[in-house]
């Protein structure tokens, strides 16, 4: 590639405007994972790490993106006070920040909040956490342990029952594998088999 192209490039990759998106991180000493943090952009894609592992890359899809954006706004992009003076169990250090054009719009610290949206948001990204550690464990099963991956589907559907999951499309394409793979028990592809048509059908 010559010079001149390199610069073009690099000119065109600097007027991409940045993507406003919205960052959430909690840090709870004793929990599983005890931090993690997640930031969403506009169209959907997002960045998730946890216990300070290498972010992971995922695709959330537009209705969900739309509504934890419609709750930033309702919230004045947390350019305001969330946190709660009442005295209530500790659930962890939680933050939701604003960003838009590359910059910080807003910022708010909080463990408890009075505002129901804020408790909307962070509960989806904790519950979209716990998607990700289900997600682990079916992927580790998968590779290490094929005997344990049923016992893994039956924690997956427990949270399923719970509504602990979020963007349950994520599970579909370990859930396929599972479902397709002859050497995992028949009733581990038939529970995979399952869930699938059960998180379709949700889609639908």
């Amino acid at each position: 590639m010559s010079a001149r192209l390199t610069v073009l490039v690099l000119l065109a990759a600097l007027a991409v405007p940045a993507q406003d998106l919205i960052y959430f991180e909690r840090e709870f000493p004793g929990s599983v994972p005890g931090q993690f943090q997640v930031e969403v952009k506009r169209d959907g894609t997002a960045l998730y790490s946890e216990d300070g592992e290498a972010p992971v890359e995922l695709e959330l899809g537009e209705a969900t993106v739309e509504g934890i954006f419609e709750n930033a706004e309702v919230l004045n992009f947390f350019s305001k006070p969330l946190a709660s003076q009442r005295n209530v169990a500790s659930t962890g250090r939680k933050v939701l920040r604003y960003e838009s054009a590359g910059k910080v719009r807003g910022e708010a610290v909080f463990d408890y909040s009075e505002a129901p949206e804020a408790r909307e948001v962070a509960s989806w990204f904790v519950k979209l956490a716990e998607t990700q550690r289900h997600l682990l464990e079916l992927e580790r099963a998968y590779r290490f342990d094929r005997l344990g991956v049923n016992q893994a589907l039956v924690h997956l559907e427990m949270a399923y029952q719970r509504n602990r999951i979020v963007a349950p499309q994520l599970l579909e394409p370990i859930l396929d594998r599972i479902a397709k793979q002859p050497r995992i028990v028949h009733l581990a592809r038939a529970r995979a088999e399952g869930m699938l048509e059960k998180i379709r059908t949700r889609e639908r």
